[in-house]
């Protein structure tokens, strides 16, 4: 009123509620969480969320962990788009105990880098030279050695919960056999002393859940009890090591394959994989695919900056190539054993040219327990 200037003090907002009288009354403001939201509205804001962070994720709450897990959040995902690739390793432990430990390969909350964290591995015991096969989102371990005895079991571990339940077994005991996945169907091929024409080869049907013999395609195959077998042309393809030769299923009938395929084998199903209908392969530390009309291998290109590579393993990993190797100390006991892991874009040009485009690189996990590579999968969910 005297004209002088006085600070404007900004009264404090009180938040009110009306009672049945009409008269206002302080309402205190109540803190809003993310836990707070209603199971729908949750399951709509986690599924827009990498999958790279649920493990991070799952430590916050029992709930978080309930939800992450559960089947619904994975169907949100699927409508909204948001299925992603998921990679999983298996180190076994170099022990009497030969322990197997299973991993899914995370990113930190602060920053982009990749890190293996561990998740439930089986309370069965571990199996020597047995199996995985992905299908769907479910891996099935199948055979092996336990307890120094030749085993048909199947157990599968449902890739949303991580939690394991037992399947039909085998017809047949079997150890260091080979597996692939064809239409939705796991075929399993050698692995037993006394194998027949009529036992060399079996078939689950994941749908059925039920176990079925497939006949010899020649007595040129037959013979040991190492195969090797991957899905490739639409098609099963099976390599006996014993008799230098691989055999095609095409029209329910079994044809000879390329020579050029029959040698272009690795010494271990990691190494090799197929992409978008291209067999890869790891040979001589590269990474070559088949040219299926030249009919010969070639280098795939632009992966120069890849440090040399050793024990590889090479995975579909949605289309794109993951690469994941071990990096030994080797003389040094001082020293880490580290894994690596690489992820590849796949690029086809023109003139029937392949390359490779390394997205990232890193080294994902580190230890001083005498690990090797027992598995190594990829899925989609």
């Amino acid at each position: 009123m005297n004209g002088e200037e006085r600070p404007f003090k900004r009264r404090p907002q009180v938040c009110t509620s009306i009672a049945m009288n009409g008269e206002e009354r302080p309402f205190k403001r109540r803190r809003m969480t993310i836990l707070m939201l209603p199971d729908d509205l949750l399951f709509n804001c986690l599924a827009r969320i990498s999958r790279l962070h649920y493990p991070t994720l799952s430590l916050v709450s029992k709930r978080f962990r309930s939800i992450l897990a559960s089947i619904e959040l994975y169907q949100t995902r699927t409508h909204l788009g948001r299925t992603e690739s998921c990679l999983y390793v298996c180190l076994r432990l170099l022990t009497e105990s030969s322990q197997l430990c299973w991993f899914t390969l995370c990113q930190g909350p602060f920053n982009s880098k990749k890190f293996l964290v561990p998740i439930s591995s089986p309370s069965f015991p571990s199996a020597l030279w047995s199996e995985t096969a992905m299908v769907g989102s479910n891996i099935h371990a199948i055979g092996g050695l336990v307890n120094k005895n030749v085993s048909s079991s199947v157990m599968v571990m449902d890739c949303h919960s991580h939690t394991w339940r037992e399947a039909p077994s085998m017809r047949m005991a079997r150890a260091s056999h080979s597996v692939c996945v064809h239409d939705g169907k796991i075929y399993v091929t050698g692995g037993c002393k006394n194998l027949y024409s009529t036992n060399w080869m079996e078939v689950f049907d994941t749908q059925t859940q039920t176990w079925e013999f497939l006949q010899i395609p020649s007595e040129e195959i037959f013979g040991g009890s190492k195969y090797k077998s991957v899905e490739y042309e639409g098609t099963v393809y099976v390599k006996s090591e014993a008799k230098d030769v691989t055999y095609k299923l095409h029209k329910g009938r079994w044809r000879t394959a390329d020579l050029a395929i029959n040698k272009g084998w690795g010494p271990s199903s990691s190494y090799y994989c197929v992409i978008e209908n291209v067999f890869y392969r790891y040979s001589n530390r590269r990474i070559e695919w088949y040219d299926s009309e030249k009919r010969l291998w070639t280098t795939l290109k632009g992966l120069e900056k890849l440090p040399l590579l050793s024990h590889v393993n090479l995975v579909n990993y949605g289309g794109k190539m993951a690469v994941v190797w071990v990096e030994y100390p080797y003389g040094n006991k001082d020293e880490e054993t580290k894994i690596w892991c690489a992820e590849i874009a796949i690029e086809k040009r023109e003139k029937r040219e392949i390359w490779g485009m390394v997205e990232w690189f890193d080294i994902v996990f580190r230890t001083n327990e005498p690990y090797s590579f027992a598995h190594v999968l990829a899925t989609t969910i």
